[in-house]
């Protein structure tokens, strides 16, 4: 029994800590991260990491820091409150977003190691209930909308026509990029050393509520033996195209609506051609 005891004082010390140092983290990301950097040390993992910060920030400015930082673009939602990365993660990090006044919560999903972990399920972000309380408390001003988002979610043609707003946002935004000369804004690769043999490609198509092309979901790629990652726009028809190293990946599709589809052990060739298409 006493062994007991001193494993529950250990473990109740260690919340006590995890409260004290990240009081904005959850305790369950801190504890996933810390056990995977244990049982790897070399390995910075990759997580989903979503960031709920105060209203009327920046969005732009907050998604070049984000870019800056990890060499992601985030997916943004709930007015520029919400911000979802997909990123190599360490606890200095975790403690350099929980220390930022703008944050009021941090939460995250593993979704695949450079040490060849692999994601474990698929997830849908979900706003902690403590930032609804907040957001809900600078937001009184706004209780018309608050009425009508129940019933936004429980409307598949409302999701419908959700989707086609963002994908034509997307669209006009992926479009000004191209005529001036740029790359799309959320086509972001990090680059392992230069690849000498030809790389894979990877394409398909992403369907978003009722087939229609799920314009403005980021596909995201994370090799699972090397530092290659790289995230790309689904295009105005519902396709996408990454070229990869031959490695084994984990692919995931993010949607606008914060909805993940998540494919494991995704074995790309030298040279080869791989369909892979995802469905809402």
């Amino acid at each position: 029994m006493t062994a007991m005891h001193d494993i529950k004082g250990q473990f109740a010390e260690l919340q006590k800590k995890y409260t004290e140092y990240l009081p904005k983290v959850d305790p369950a990301l801190v504890d996933d991260l810390l056990l995977r950097q244990a049982e790897n040390p070399s390995v910075e993992p990759m997580y989903m990491v979503e960031v709920f910060t105060r209203p009327g920030l920046d969005t732009e400015s907050v998604r070049r820091y984000i870019i800056e930082k990890t060499g992601m673009s985030p997916a943004i939602y709930d007015d520029g409150t919400h911000y979802v990365t997909n990123q190599k993660l360490s606890i200095e990090a975790l403690k350099e977003i929980s220390d930022s006044e703008d944050v009021l919560e941090v939460t995250g999903e593993y979704t695949g190691g450079l040490g060849g972990y692999g994601a474990s399920h698929e997830h849908i972000h979900r706003r902690p209930r403590n930032v609804q309380e907040a957001a809900g408390q600078e937001r009184a001003g706004q209780p018309a909308r608050q009425a009508a988002e129940p019933a936004a979610r429980g409307s598949n043609g409302i999701k419908i026509a959700a989707f086609t707003a963002a994908g034509i946002i997307g669209a006009l935004v992926i479009a000004g990029a191209i005529i001036s000369g740029g790359m799309p804004p959320n086509a972001n690769i990090d680059a392992a050393p230069p690849v000498q043999s030809a790389p894979g490609l990877v394409h398909g198509y992403v369907s978003g509520p009722g087939g229609l092309p799920a314009v403005g979901t980021t596909v995201i790629a994370a090799g699972q033996t090397t530092a290659y990652h790289a995230n790309v726009f689904v295009s105005v028809n519902g396709q996408y195209f990454i070229d990869l190293p031959a490695d084994e990946y984990v692919i995931i599709a993010a949607y606008p609506d914060g909805t993940n589809k998540i494919v494991t052990g995704f074995a790309v060739g030298e040279g080869s051609d791989h369909q892979l298409d995802f469905s809402y």
